[in-house]
């Protein structure tokens, strides 16, 4: 089943990751495993929520493409998830 991953990042700002996003989104959406990401800033930083097929998907894409892009350290949280609906 799919894992949700939320990643909280203190200290990015909307601007910086709306530069992020710019340059990785499309290469997400092409990201073996990728299913759904979600955003919002809040007074704590930058919230992040994905969806992928596994665990090992995801970690992959974001050591090797958003956390060296990273200002600080992310704290993150993994759910395997027990269903899943879309439209």
């Amino acid at each position: 089943m799919a894992v949700l991953v939320t990643s909280r990042v203190p200290g990015l700002s909307p601007e910086q990751y709306a530069e992020l996003a710019a340059t990785l989104t499309d290469k997400l959406k092409a990201a073996p495993g990728f299913i759904a990401h979600y955003a919002w800033h809040s007074s704590a930083g930058m919230n992040v929520v994905e969806i992928w097929e596994s665990t090992e998907q995801h970690d992959d894409w974001f050591g090797n493409n958003v956390r060296p892009h990273l200002p600080g350290t992310a704290s993150q949280e993994q759910h395997e998830l027990v269903n899943q609906v879309t439209a």
